[in-house]
């Protein structure tokens, strides 16, 4: 019997042979797979236990500083309101008794016995009655500017207190692992290259690591941010102080118009030769124009208060509240209450709960479901 009748048995041997190591193979390649799944899983799960307890120390360790820094701040803010006390009293004295060499200085203008009120003699008792109002002025504003001056040094220096405090918040949080970048838990490849499954878990955390990023920076926002956010309100003060007295100065000056005036105008009553419809008319038109000023100072604060919302937002957009459960990335939350540019409908942009033994808080950002 020829050889060749044989071959096709033999082909089929060897196919047979080859299959079966073949199916060996790929069992072998989706159990090592399979066990390089759970180990990245379990790495992941160590990571989440390392950053919860992390955050938790680092909670329970910033606490105790607030509260070893607001003892530390209670003193000096009592230094501060006994020294405060101290300059408005000595001040207001000051000026009270300015005030009355003011008023005996204008009257003393109007005693000179046979006076005639035509227009040069009104002119120099305008003028010398403003040279005293606009000395009076300027101690007034002197000394608020003192006072001022306190105050600014008294942020100053709570500010420094409080940046020390934030470094050590930093610090601490440096050695807790929670201010560097995370390296993903990536999936390498068994065999020729990755699966399905293995690309989307590779894709999943390198998302998860940049969240995980954002998250502890948002933890820590209150630290990072905060020199910034305190160096912007006192310059916000001093800008509130500059403002204050630039509308004070030009309600000054038409207040000193108007006192000298409504003087002329009782003189004018008492018989003076005076026209007395043109000083009416003056008199009409000064607090006209005191509304008008009034109206463009209020314009002016009310347009530094939007922008002031929206400044002090990109500096430290982060929220804390009691714990709520319905505050989860995603949802849309009513927060009515929580000031201009804030209350209303609201999107939740990252929401993270704290649950602790005695407390459960919730931090979150927010949009405005309008934005």
């Amino acid at each position: 019997m020829p050889k060749i009748f044989y071959l096709p048995l033999f082909t089929l041997t060897l196919f047979l042979v080859f299959s079966s190591a073949t199916a060996t193979n790929d069992k072998e390649l989706r159990q090592q797979q399979k066990a390089a799944q759970k180990e990245r899983q379990v790495q992941k799960q160590q990571r989440a236990e390392i950053l919860n307890m992390a955050k938790k120390d680092f909670r329970e360790y910033t606490r105790n500083l607030k509260k070893e820094y607001q003892d530390k701040l209670a003193e000096f803010k009592i230094d501060f309101k006994l020294k405060q006390v101290d300059l408005q009293a000595e001040h207001a004295a000051k000026v009270a008794e300015a005030e009355s060499e003011n008023q005996k200085k204008i009257l003393n203008l109007f005693m000179v016995p046979n006076i005639k009120l035509n227009q040069p003699t009104l002119e120099r008792l305008q003028k010398e009655a403003t040279t005293f109002s606009d000395e009076l002025f300027a101690l007034k504003k002197q000394s608020a500017k003192q006072i001022h001056q306190e105050r600014v040094a008294f942020e100053k220096r709570k500010n420094k207190l409080l940046t020390d405090r934030d470094r050590m918040a930093l610090d601490k949080a440096s050695k807790l692992g929670m201010t560097k970048n995370y390296a993903p838990i990536i999936a390498t490849p068994i065999g020729d290259s990755l699966t399905k499954n293995e690309k989307r878990w590779n894709k999943r955390e390198n998302k998860e690591v940049v969240k995980l990023k954002e998250r502890n920076q948002k933890i820590l926002s209150e630290f990072t941010n905060g020199e910034k956010l305190r160096d912007w309100k006192l310059q916000k003060m001093n800008d509130d102080f500059k403002l204050t007295w630039e509308e004070k100065s030009k309600l000054h000056e038409l207040d000193t118009q108007y006192l000298f005036f409504n003087t002329i105008l009782m003189q004018a009553v008492l018989g003076g030769e005076i026209d007395q419809q043109e000083l009416i008319t003056k008199i009409s038109e000064i607090n006209k124009n005191k509304k008008l000023i009034n109206i463009d100072y209020k314009k002016i604060r009310e347009k530094n208060r939007i922008n002031r919302n929206k400044e002090r937002k990109a500096i430290s957009s982060l929220t804390r509240e009691i714990g709520h459960n319905n505050i989860t990335t995603g949802n849309s939350i009513n927060t009515e209450g929580m000031g201009t540019g804030f209350s209303g409908e609201s999107h939740v942009d990252t929401g993270d709960h704290v649950i602790e033994k005695d407390k459960h808080e919730t931090e979150f950002e927010i949009k405005r479901s309008s934005e």
